[in-house]
């Protein structure tokens, strides 16, 4: 339970009624119930402020006043996100490490973790202070976790990768397997030893089964703040920057070095060796043959001007009208040559 008072300074926002609430809980409009706190992130659902069983609101701005207390914020839904904090994060309990989970040598484990039964841990590894690690995880040699990190069931970490503090990574991640890269030797494929490692920067989320292979040298790195959806494929070698966006079933080949605070949305796809700058957008279901600037926002195979794809995906919704008008013209065109050349004679 939090007082009003305490959810208004937590989401930086301004209060306007009894700050002493107690709310004991957050939910949508419609769901709300007396002693629950929710939100209106956009200005179509201010009507339904006037029916919500909600005992009090996140609103926009705008709105200075309604029949229960309200919050009023720039950002309605960042504030949204903060309150849904408070309530959905249970404190960190430390279990220890169970008698069930398998320990190698020379580990450097801080006392205040959770290592749950079945958790495999290999040679030389160290966690710090605050680390869950739930059943069926292996974790290789050498592997270092940040402190506050989460690691959920099922996931491989192997040897020598570095994951930072307050990560969070879902059920069936593999991190560190093998960069696909092979040479050609006549017609057969010779592998190339992958030597290097991945490296998760600080406050990063990996979604479930996705996968970021490790370097052929050097590292594969993901840094700081970095969300990462699940179903994603990172290849050796790749840098993706700060607070950047993956959404689900992208595809990010080798070599490839992407700037901060990208958005690559569902199914993108981005060929090897190029670099996407800051800021970029890049719509579902695109292709990226080629680098991209700083702060542009493309669509397509292969991905274009957003505003171009728009235009091009107009054009291609008609074109079995266009194709018959083509051949219509044609054919008359045919008809007047064909009338013209009896003139003449």
């Amino acid at each position: 339970m939090k007082t009003l008072k305490e959810i208004a300074e937590y989401c930086h926002g301004s209060l306007v009624g009894d700050g002493d609430l107690i709310i004991t809980g957050i939910a949508s409009l419609d769901e709300a119930m007396d002693g629950q706190i929710s939100f209106v992130a956009h200005r179509k659902y201010l009507t339904k402020m006037e029916t919500t069983r909600a005992s009090a609101l996140i609103v926009p701005m705008e709105v200075t006043g309604a029949r229960v207390p309200i919050i009023r914020t720039e950002n309605p839904y960042l504030a949204y996100a903060r309150a849904a904090a408070l309530f959905s994060t249970r404190p960190f309990e430390a279990r220890g490490i169970s008698k069930e989970a398998w320990m190698g040598k020379d580990c450097r484990i801080n006392p205040n973790v959770s290592i749950y039964p079945f958790v495999y841990i290999g040679d030389n590894v160290r966690v710090e202070s605050g680390v869950t690690i739930y059943p069926g995880v292996y974790i290789g040699n050498e592997v270092s976790i940040g402190a506050g990190s989460t690691i959920y069931p099922n996931v491989a970490i192997m040897d020598r990768c570095i994951i930072g503090a307050r990560v969070i990574i879902h059920s069936g991640v593999v991190i560190g397997s093998d960069g696909f890269g092979y040479a050609r030797d006549e017609a057969n494929h010779v592998k190339i030893p992958q030597l290097g490692i991945v490296q998760i920067d600080d406050e990063v989320e990996i979604g479930a089964n996705t996968t970021i292979d490790r370097a052929a040298l050097g590292k594969t790195w993901i840094k700081r703040g970095t969300k990462i959806d699940n179903l994603v494929q990172v290849a050796h070698n790749v840098i993706v920057g700060e607070d950047t966006l993956l959404i689900s079933q992208v595809g990010i080949s080798g070599s490839v070095e992407i700037g901060n605070n990208v958005i690559l949305a569902g199914q993108v796809g981005v060929a090897g060796h190029i670099k996407i700058g800051d800021r970029v957008m890049v719509g579902a279901k695109s292709g990226v043959p080629g680098s991209l600037p700083e702060d542009s926002t493309v669509s397509g195979i292969p991905a274009i001007s957003h505003q171009e794809w728009l235009k091009a995906s107009a054009v291609y919704r008609r074109l079995p009208d266009l194709l018959k008008e083509v051949r219509d013209l044609k054919k008359r065109i045919a008809n007047l040559e064909k009338n013209a050349g009896g003139h003449e004679k």
